[in-house]
């Protein structure tokens, strides 16, 4: 049965006549490149970075759906938190400086809703003969005296649950908490041309516990905002740094390796060109783009562009050498590397989109991007690229090449091929047991955002983060547990109120749980207060009367601090559980039997836990799920279009394996080594597979040129591994080279991503060096051969 192949003589005749074009119209070309390039840097100035957690979610996604519903009923759940340490709180300037510091916290926070809570700021109940009136622990007028001091430590000991919240025994940690109102929809604060609010709250607590005046209080803060505005800032130095040294390390290996001027101007004038034209089309379009991941794209466009660029260049260098003509040089580098750079710079976009099935918007936003600097680059590459070598005096031949027939380097490859192939049975077992070993360690893959294992406490502002969440009083992480009863008041019926004092107490026993707030801790105050603050009184009153009696008096006296807890028509309750550390999969059991638990006390209620620590929840079960079906989905679209081009079922499935196998290497060192999989390593595996495929396409579909020239296996392959092998090692090696540039940071996440991408770069070339050739050779792919057939 006659097979349907792609006529690869006619196509590179087409790329022939397409490099005479170029030639023949550079300078209109290269006009037209400069008029792109300065719409772009127009439109570039149009980005906008999301910085939000929930901006993660794709819209009308559940978890965001129930998000919202909550901060309706309770407003933000965001907050801003303030650690501080001293030698003694209790001393006069010391209150005094809490005070200053909590009150220009709540007055100085732009989105502050007006209150704080802390030792010197907070709703303290005494019991009157009227009933109770609500005051403060620490008077307006700081007392100076000792009777004055003690009088605040007494009230301090007759409530002990502050002792758990606001200051430690030793008097000197204190915790301070803003809350914040609703943020704006991001319509409203765009238009104003404002920075997210989230960022600018980070920002501006920064700026207030910085302040010199605030030194002796020693104050560390905590809460999303402060530790995404902390994020931002570290990422956006971080990676401008990277990125500097990668083009840094990649421009001197390149000289190394080229040798030429030409050489290191074209891979990055090209992914300079795709990376700009790229955030050009992103501002115009307002295309979303995340601060964690926002690097990813210009470092993938300009591995590709150094990929394409050596290919090209390798094929012009070695045409210049054997007869120093450039513009048929050019043309000839054109004609045989046409065809494969477009092949794969489509297979590699098709392997980046398939990004797109995550339910993620950073993960899509990291697959659509980087596929559209693909398509750039690669058509920078084909166009300006060869224009650019036009340029030039031709030059005499080199009499050493021509003495040895080719350059050192395709020598020394060409002994690397017929070495292969001599061993072919031993290279596949070793690539079948290292394989299966690294399937296994496949399945030992977790998904983790916790920032100690994904940043590191090498990372400064980590390392404050962490030091205040194992603090006796800080904490980092906290989430939300609702209760939605079916009908209004069943919130404050008694046995709810008992049952979910006893829900809070099965929540205190896990490991993580440090520390419960919800309206049982005003209730019960509030039930001690009025009863000569009688500590065992602290618990909830016998009757629903005395419920809404007690709530009613609280509400006179102009307590409201109950209504972060409780919803108007008593019909939600809200429990904000703080956690001491985050370890993800830990967390996931905890919360789930928690929210189990909730379900059998209240079993006519709906119980959700909301929050980001849920939000990561959801997050690392759709990356899980995404990673299997974006790997899945990536395989079989490559595997289809290798299998329309070479013209057989069979050639796409063997094409496959050595393009499966460094994506199989790179999970199994992740599972097997323990390293979390996060928003970065995630985008690893599938993009590893677009890279490891143009290798694989270059290799083959020179092969298939050589085998149909002289209808030999063995010749083919070694005129392969002499002509393309050289450049397949010199851009392997230089990609290496400058994804080696993020292993320089103290970031965990950015060390992680270039050390596993240099992995699994290495273990593609090697599988396309050393097995690529062997099964080309053993299933004899491209037909029958013609053993009589000598070397053309």
């Amino acid at each position: 049965m006659s097979r349907i192949r792609i006529n690869i003589e006619k196509v590179n005749q087409m790329f022939e006549d397409f490099a005479k074009f170029l030639i023949s119209h550079r300078f209109r070309f290269i006009a037209g490149l400069v008029i792109l390039l300065v719409l772009s840097v127009i439109g570039a100035k149009k980005i906008y970075v999301e910085t939000s957690w929930d901006s993660y979610f794709v819209e009308g996604d559940p978890m965001l759906v129930q998000t919202d519903k909550f901060k309706e009923l309770f407003g933000n759940d965001y907050f801003v938190s303030v650690l501080t340490e001293c030698d003694d709180i209790y001393k006069p300037e010391n209150l005094r400086l809490l005070r200053k510091l909590s009150e220009d916290l709540r007055d100085n926070l732009s989105y502050s809703n007006g209150t704080v809570t802390s030792l010197t700021n907070i709703e303290y109940t005494l019991g009157t003969e009227e009933g109770m009136e609500i005051t403060q622990i620490v008077p307006d007028e700081i007392p100076t005296d000792e009777a004055g001091i003690a009088e605040i430590k007494r009230r301090v000991a007759a409530k002990p649950e502050f002792l758990k919240k606001l200051v430690s025994a030793d008097g000197k940690n204190t915790f301070v908490i803003v809350k914040l109102r609703p943020f704006p929809e991001d319509s409203v604060w765009k238009a104003e041309g404002k920075i997210s609010p989230d960022m600018q709250t980070g920002a501006e607590t920064y700026d207030i516990i910085n302040k010199p005046e605030y030194a002796p209080l020693h104050p560390n803060a905590g809460g999303m905002p402060y530790m995404s505005s902390e994020k931002m800032k570290f990422i956006n130095v971080e990676m401008g740094r990277v990125m500097m040294l990668a083009m840094i390390c990649a421009i001197i290996v390149m000289t190394l390796v080229t040798r030429s001027l030409r050489g290191v101007v074209s891979p990055i004038l090209s992914s300079l060109s795709g990376i700009l034209m790229t955030f050009g089309l992103v501002g115009y379009l307002g295309l979303y783009m995340d601060s964690t991941n926002m690097m990813i794209p210009p470092f993938l466009a300009f591995a590709v562009s150094i990929a394409y660029n050596i290919h090209l260049y390798s094929f012009f260098r070695r045409e210049m050498l054997l007869h120093g003509k450039r513009k048929d040089a050019v043309v000839h580098a054109v004609r045989e590397t046409g065809w494969s750079l477009l092949f794969s710079g489509l297979t590699t976009i098709v392997a980046l989109l398939s990004f797109l099935t995550v339910m993620l918007r950073p993960i899509r936003s990291v697959g659509l991007l980087s596929a559209i600097s693909v398509g750039f680059v690669l058509a920078v590459v084909l166009v300006v690229s060869p224009i650019l070598l036009s340029f030039g005096k031709d030059k005499q031949p080199n009499p050493n090449v021509l003495k040895r027939g080719d350059t050192r380097m395709a020598l020394m490859m060409e002994s690397i091929g017929k070495f292969v192939l001599t061993h072919r049975g031993k290279i596949l077992a070793c690539f079948t047991i290292i394989a299966a070993i690294s399937a296994v360690g496949m399945f030992k893959m977790e998904p983790s955002f916790d920032v100690e294992r994904t940043m590191g406490r090498k990372v400064p502002y980590v390392s404050k983060i962490l030091e205040m969440g194992e603090s006796p009083l800080g904490s980092v992480y906290s989430y939300d547990l609702e209760i939605e009863f079916p009908n209004p008041d069943d919130a404050k019926k008694v046995e709810n109120l008992k049952k979910f004092d006893e829900y809070g107490k099965y929540i205190e026993s896990f490991p993580l749980s440090k520390r419960l707030t919800s309206i049982l801790d005003i209730v019960k105050d509030l039930n001690r207060t009025v009863n000569e603050n009688n500590e065992s009184f602290y618990r909830i009153p016998d009757t629903e009367e005395q419920v809404a009696q007690l709530l009613l008096l609280y509400e006179n006296a102009g307590g409201s601090e109950s209504n972060y807890w409780i919803d108007y028509d008593y019909r939600y309750l809200r429990m904000m559980v703080e956690i001491s550390t985050y370890n993800s999969n830990e967390l996931d059991k905890e919360i789930e039997a928690i929210t189990k638990k909730g379900k059998e006390l209240f079993p006519e209620a709906t119980v959700s836990a909301v929050g980001n620590i849920p939000q990561f929840t959801t997050m690392q079960q759709y990356l899980v799920k995404g990673q299997i079906r974006s790997f899945g989905i990536s395989i079989v679209i490559v595997a289809v279009l290798l299998m329309i081009v070479f013209g057989s079922l069979r050639t796409g499935l063997i094409g496959m394996i050595p393009n499966v196998a460094p994506a199989i290497f790179v999970g199994g060192y992740l599972g097997w080594m323990g390293l979390p999989l996060d928003m970065m390593s995630a985008t690893i595996i599938p993009m590893v597979i677009g890279l490891a495929v143009d290798d694989t396409i270059h290799f083959v579909n020179h092969t298939n040129e050589e085998f149909e020239r002289n209808k030999n296996y063995s010749s083919a392959i070694l005129r392969v591994y002499r002509s393309t092998g050289t450049a397949l090692v010199m851009t392997t090696f230089i990609m290496c080279a400058t994804f080696g540039g993020f292993m320089t940071s103290k970031c965990t996440m950015l060390f992680n991503f270039g050390f596993v991408l240099s992995i699994g770069l290495g273990s593609a070339l090697l599988a396309d060096l050393l097995v690529t050739p062997v099964l080309v050779k053993k299933f004899h792919i491209f037909g029958k051969e013609n053993l009589s057939g000598k070397e053309n």
